[in-house]
């Protein structure tokens, strides 16, 4: 990279493939109009490549390439030179501080380190890393992004190993890396879940898609009657589904009997055992 092109890097992050390119250009002793009628590109896309100013689509750039008659290696480094510039352009990589492989031991660190080795290889379009690897199971895209924005691992060594493909990770670093997963994943998986007797602390996860007033009375409660509550809860809203057409009202037996069908004698809380038999107003009796 030439001295005038790191002194224009702010202000044109591609100047250096920029000049790279109106090289290989007049090498080939093409104009600009000529190049655009070969390369199959408008001439404005090839005025814009030459810009500094913005970055080339990866298919312009390289029927730019192409087009000027260039050696392989020139493509390589036209490729290289558009992936700095798209990091300096976004500088977003400075802002992660990604650990080595051999220090990632947290979903944290592995996330860093996964959006850095994105933002590493130019942060290219997620359809575009997608295809990179067609030989591979193929990517969701929306699992892409999560990734990239630190929302979320891969679900399976299977899934990172094709993002580290797509995003240029060697084979060597690839091993380091789901090792790091393993790691990650093996220590989730030490954790045991919380036992049907849990304390009230220990079912607070489980409330954090209710209101805080019945949150704060659930982790009060314990844990048998918070499992009785929503038993009975779940059988009403059953029951009241399944009455909808008719008009009777919901009786105490129909909402047991939807109780027992759903959760079964040997998952139910002891309260669901001592249940009235006899038949209610409408006919119906528990089984």
């Amino acid at each position: 990279m030439s001295r005038s092109a790191l002194a224009c890097a702010p202000e044109r992050p591609f100047a250096a493939l920029a000049e790279h390119l109106i090289g290989l250009r007049r090498a080939a002793r093409m104009p600009q109009r000529a190049l655009a009628d070969v390369a199959a590109i408008s001439r404005t896309a090839v005025q814009r490549a030459e810009s500094g100013i913005a970055a080339p689509s990866p298919s312009v750039l390289d029927a730019y390439v192409q087009a000027c008659r260039a050696r392989p290696e020139d493509l390589s480094r036209a490729r290289l030179l558009r992936r700095f510039g798209r990091i300096a352009q976004r500088g977003r990589l400075r802002l992660l501080s990604a650990p080595s492989p051999a220090l990632i031991h947290s979903a944290d660190d592995l996330g860093l380190a996964l959006a850095a080795m994105y933002e590493r290889d130019g942060a290219p379009s997620l359809r575009e890393l997608s295809r990179r690897v067609p030989h591979r199971p193929p990517l969701p895209v929306t699992s892409m992004w999560r990734f990239v924005h630190r929302k979320g691992l891969p679900a399976s060594s299977e899934q990172l190993v094709t993002y580290l493909m797509a995003c240029g990770i060697s084979p060597t670093e690839q091993r380091l890396y789901v090792r790091a997963y393993q790691r990650i994943v093996a220590g989730r998986g030490e954790r045991p879940g919380p036992p049907r007797t849990a304390r009230p602390d220990e079912l607070a996860h489980y409330t954090d898609k209710i209101s805080p007033t019945y949150r704060s009375l659930m982790d009060r409660m314990s844990a048998v009657d918070v499992e009785t509550a929503l038993t009975v809860g779940v059988a009403y809203v059953y029951a009241e589904q399944s009455q909808r057409n008719g008009v009777a009202p919901i009786t105490d037996q129909q909402l047991f009997r939807t109780a027992r069908r759903l959760f079964g004698a040997d998952t139910r809380p002891a309260q669901l055992k001592a249940v009235p038999t006899t038949a209610s107003p409408g006919g119906d009796t528990p089984p």
